[in-house]
């Protein structure tokens, strides 16, 4: 270790981020049928500690596994760790990083399961195996491990559970960091949107506008994200949409405390036409700057169309706009290039509450509706989900409660909404109900019964149900979404400290068959 500083680093980025027991390659075959990334269903992720103190062994006579050695070595010096090479042949040591087949009892385990040209990282007690079907899996598998345990920028951990809702994938997709996403400053938290393109593929983005692709809805992810903030501080909140030429839109949030004391709060859009591969910055929709620092702005967009246009929901709690939080649109002017029709949906200072992180779309009868956690009388003021609707985007009704705690004194907040194929809809939120310890939340959905949006109440949703009720007992905001296709609903929820992103999926027909059961 080259200086103190440089020992402290690498204890934040190694000592205790090297979580996967198993991690897999996403495109591995076995017997002609892909092979899920995966670990043990329920297998407690195991953890070593990387330095100094580690050996890198491989075969001799292997020229691309002694050249990855290498590869591994130059990355690591460059974080100030110094992994030499264990040059005995006789002599195994403790702690290990094994590339490739070398001579060790363990390795006939590790290959077992890799199919044609899969790879893996394993844990093994105090060892590493990083193994790969071919040469090419096997620089895939080195390069993963370089980009994700010795670069310390972000741990990707991808597992297939059984799903607690039925016997399909439950996937986490974990990040962890040293307190900097890749292409961004400040990002908090996960913060999941899931989003099906119209050829299928599913985009996963998460705080710091990292975005992830799947190919066969969901049951397999690529290993790496696409970093897309360029380089903006503080982004978190995204938002996803494509529209009809395929264009897709990225929304998010952008935050920053300034050197002068002012605090800068905007929302900005990136696209991209390749199917999300690449992108590139569009346009702000709205920037605000409190000069006395409050922390204050415009929060968590959410893309549709009303009217044929490109239109962003968002949260304004400004000081020069309201007292309390306002939700209000804008639209996409394609002529002059620029958002404009600004529209109050939800009018904080009226309704005396603080409306805040929106999620609405366009309903099958052609109506419109918005989702909000709202803070007033309702719930002694604390956070509730309140549902309004509008037959043209332009009147937005009274927002009703639809979603309350079932405890007193917990909060249901972070709304998302979603229309079935039945013409049902599904809310979620995260809520610290049912929770023994203080500010522990988890995602709790309700589903409601048939009755048109007009006319819906809180007693026209079943009971809440939770789609993960094992979520991990000391995190403190599950963040959460959802999506439906023409197949699956998939939930995803997330803590704010960053330690990933569960995604689950299960059949419509099961779902619903499930509800009514319960109900």
């Amino acid at each position: 270790m080259k200086n103190s500083h440089c020992m402290k680093t690498i204890c934040l980025l190694l000592a205790a981020l090297l979580l996967l027991p198993i991690v897999s390659a996403c495109g591995g075959k076995n017997g002609g049928e892909t092979t899920a990334a995966s670990t043990t269903a329920g297998a407690a992720a195991k953890t070593i500690n990387i330095d100094g103190s580690y050996l890198m062994s491989c075969p001799t006579t292997d020229s691309t596994a002694v050249s990855l050695v290498a590869s591994i070595q130059l990355a690591a010096s460059k974080i100030g760790v110094e992994l030499k090479m264990n040059t005995s042949r006789t002599d195994v040591p403790e702690k290990e990083i094994v590339v490739g087949k070398a001579d060790r009892s363990e390795t006939e385990g590790v290959y077992s399961d890799l199919g044609e040209d899969g790879w893996k990282i394993a844990v093994i007690g105090k060892k590493v195996f990083i193994a790969g079907a071919t040469d090419k899996a096997l620089r895939d598998a080195v390069d993963s491990f370089i980009a994700t345990f010795i670069s310390g920028k972000s741990i990707i951990e991808i597992q297939e559970e059984l799903c607690v809702t039925g016997n399909s994938p439950l996937m986490s997709i974990s990040w962890k960091d040293d307190g900097e996403i890749i292409g961004a400053k400040n990002a908090s938290g996960g913060y999941p949107r899931l989003y099906q393109l119209r050829d299928g593929t599913l985009l996963l983005a998460v705080d710091g506008m990292m975005i992830m692709r799947s190919n066969d809805k969901g049951t397999t992810w690529e290993r790496r994200a696409v970093t897309t903030a360029n380089n903006m501080p503080g982004c978190a909140n995204a938002a996803l949409f494509q529209t009809d030429d395929g264009t897709i839109y990225l929304g998010y949030r952008s935050t920053e405390h300034r050197k002068d004391g002012s605090f800068y709060g905007s929302i900005h859009v990136n696209y991209s036409t390749d199917n999300g591969a690449t992108w590139s910055y569009h346009s702000c929709v709205y920037e605000n700057i409190e000069k006395d620092g409050a922390y204050k702005g415009v929060w968590e967009p959410h893309f549709g169309m009303m009217d044929g246009k490109l239109t962003v929901f968002y949260a304004n709690d400004s000081t020069d706009t309201t007292k309390y939080q306002n939700i209000e649109y804008k639209q996409w002017d394609e002529e002059k290039k620029e958002w404009n029709n600004r529209t109050i949906v939800c009018d904080g200072d009226k309704h005396k509450s603080r409306d805040g992180m929106p999620v609405w779309q366009q309903l099958s009868t052609g109506e419109y509706v918005c989702v909000i956690e709202a803070a007033d009388t309702t719930n002694d003021g604390l956070f509730c989900v309140k549902l309004t609707w509008s037959a043209d985007g332009k009147k937005w009704s009274t927002p009703v409660a639809v979603m309350r705690p079932t405890e007193k004194g917990k909060r249901c907040a972070a709304p998302y909404i979603v229309e079935l194929p039945t013409g049902q809809l599904l809310i979620s939120c995260q809520t610290d109900e049912i929770s023994k310890k203080e500010d522990v939340y988890k995602m709790a959905t309700v589903l409601s019964d048939g009755t048109p949006v007009r006319k819906l109440t809180e007693k026209n949703f079943s009971a809440h149900d939770y789609p993960y009720p094992d979520d991990r007992a000391n995190q403190n905001s599950m963040w959460n979404g959802m999506l439906v296709t023409d197949d699956y609903i998939y939930t995803c929820t997330s803590p704010s400290d960053g330690l990933g992103v569960r995604i689950n999926r299960i059949a419509i027909p099961d779902f619903l068959k499930k509800t009514k059961k319960e109900g």
